[in-house]
This record gives C-alpha cells, structure tokens and sequence, in this order.
C-alpha cells in the first residue's frame, strides 16, 4: 500500500469567498445653465417625453464633445440631471434651466478645479463655431457640487471567509484541513462634497435696433416659433463675432431675448466681463460699423440703445421730444413767411 503525502495531493476548494470591494463613486461635477430659447413645460419633467429626449440629446452630444476635446482620456460623459424653470432674472422669458453630471473616470488623479470646468462650457458656447443646436446664457453657467473639495477617503477592512482543503474520495489517507490566511480587503469611499457655486462676474447691457425693412409678424413674439428662432439665429451669428473681435478680452456673449413691433425692433443682452465693460457709444459704435454688411436684417443707426441711452448719450425718450420740437418750430417758421 502506497501512502501519499497530504502536501502531494491535488487540494479541492470546498468554498472560496473572495474579498468584497466597494467602487468609488465616479467623480461627479454638478453644472447648471439657462437656456433661454426653450420655454419650460411639464413635458420636461419626464425623462420618457420626446420633448425631454429631444432637448437631452441638443445639449449633451455637444457637451461630450466639448469636455472630451478638453480633458481626453480623464473625462467619461455628460447626462442631463434635471430640466427646471430658469431662475434667471436678466431675461424675461420662460426659459430653462439645465441641470447637468460631467463625470470624470475613477482612475483620474488630477480632477480639473470648478472653474476649469465651468470655463470650458462658457469657452465653448462663446466660440463662433460653437456645435449646440440650443441657446446656453454663459452668465447662468455655474458649478452646483464637485468632488475636488474636502474629498475625504475612507478605508474599511473585509476579511474573507477561510479556505479549507478537503480530502479525496480516491484516497483512504485523509489530508489534515489547511486554512488558509483570512484576506483583508480595502474597501475605498469617496465623499461627494457640495461646495459653493463657482460663477464668472459679468456685467450685462440691454441693446436694442430697429429694422425698417423688415415686417413684423405676431410669432415673433413667441421665443418657441420658427420664425422666432431664425431669426434670433440669423442675428446672433453675424453680430456676436463682431462683438468678440472688437471687445476680444471683455466680451463674453449675446442672446437675442425679443422682438417687437414698429416696424421690427430687436431686443438683445449683451454680457462682458465685469473688470472690463465698453462704454455705450463703443457698444452702440459696432453696430453702426455693422449697418452695412449684415444680410437678412437692417440696422437704423439712430434707433440703436443701449439700456435705454441712445448711442449719442441722451436718452432715447428725450431726443423724440427734441425732434417734435425741431419739427414744430421749422412749422412756426415756414407759417410766418
């Protein structure tokens, strides 16, 4: 009879229990934004809604291509948390407010600080070639929550169940039970802190034209119509990049936010960096240069302002009453010849 050392037989695990890891929550940075081209309704409040999708899909397919572009390797995704009514008081119409994730992969060590990341989206809805098929107000854009502030890591030990060797049925030596050494685990949490919003300070000017040969109609007057959107669309893509160029270190955007009637007069908001804002002739002066190259829509040099303030610096109410009172005196005068 051929006895056989335990420590030559083939062992059979009876019950193998691995080690239990719990993943770090991906870093997550929290980003809202004004959109205040696209009224808000309840249809937005449900994420199975063709309205929801379809305004999901304008916003983050540009984001992932912005932050991707950006952050290479570092960065996951964009998704949509929540579409809310726009808080916004700079534009006085029913707009939406956006509620977005930019997640970042596990593996990144250098998380970008919230002002990178809220830079990133202003950088990219500035750019004349910007790819969104939606409105974004850069002055609205800014960091709700991020994980790069008083991350806290946590470890916590698991040990693993005991392996025992069990012996062969081929076999009347029966091997002694080994035990193997419990294993100990780490267990990683990552704290998501919520810290406070990161904004960039700008300094916002009411400009207003009016267009002589164009004719107004009664859907310019809602934000959602075709007619609306054309030409907020037409107006913003041939101006804005004048602004940019003119006002390269202050400029920061322009919204078209209204339309109304005589013949058709054209509402915009201008934003500039705070530590930088032209003045309102400089302001006003862009326009008049534009006067002459613009297609599609008509500028009339003296019906431009700027919060109010014709571009000569006397208001706009004022100098109506002044040319009545030309206009009447030029009348006396003619009658007593």
């Amino acid at each position: 009879m051929t006895t056989v050392n335990a420590t030559s037989m083939t062992p059979s695990l009876t019950s193998t229990t691995g080690a239990t890891t719990t993943l770090a929550p991906e870093p997550t940075y929290t980003v809202s934004a004004n959109l205040p081209q696209e009224p808000f309704s309840d249809d937005l409040k449900d994420r199975d809604s063709r309205q929801f999708k379809d305004l999901e899909e304008r916003v983050v397919g540009p984001c992932n291509v912005i932050y991707r572009e950006r952050f290479g390797d570092r960065f996951n995704r964009c998704f949509v948390k929540e579409f809310r009514p726009a808080s916004s008081r700079q534009i006085r119409v029913n707009g939406t407010e956006a509620e977005l994730g930019i997640v970042f992969n596990r593996a990144t060590e250098d998380l970008p600080q919230n002002s990178v990341v809220a830079q990133t989206l202003v950088e990219a809805v500035n750019t004349t070639t910007n790819v969104f098929n939606v409105t974004i107000n850069p002055s609205t854009i800014q960091v709700l929550a991020s994980p790069v502030s008083n991350a806290a890591t946590t470890v916590a030990p698991t040990t693993a169940n005991p392996t025992t060797v069990a012996p062969t049925s081929s076999n009347p030596t029966t091997a002694a039970p080994t035990t193997l050494n419990p294993t100990t685990a780490a267990s990683t949490t990552v704290a998501t802190t919520t810290v406070a919003p990161t904004t960039i300070a700008l300094t916002t000017r009411r400009v207003t034209f009016r267009s002589l040969l164009n004719t107004f109609t009664s859907d310019l007057l809602d934000t959602s119509s075709a007619a609306f959107r054309n030409r907020a669309s037409m107006i913003k893509r041939q101006l804005e990049p004048l602004y940019q160029r003119e006002f390269p270190f202050s400029f920061n955007s322009l919204d078209v936010v209204e339309f109304r009637n005589g013949s058709i007069i054209n509402d915009m908001i201008l934003s500039f960096r705070s530590t930088s804002v032209p003045n309102n002739t400089q302001i006003a002066s862009v326009l008049i240069s534009a006067a002459s190259t613009v297609t599609g829509f008509d500028i009339e040099g003296s019906s431009i302002t700027v919060d109010g303030i014709t571009s000569s610096g006397v208001s706009h109410e004022i100098s109506l009453v002044t040319a009545s009172c030309l206009v009447l005196l030029s009348w006396l005068l003619s009658s007593q010849q």
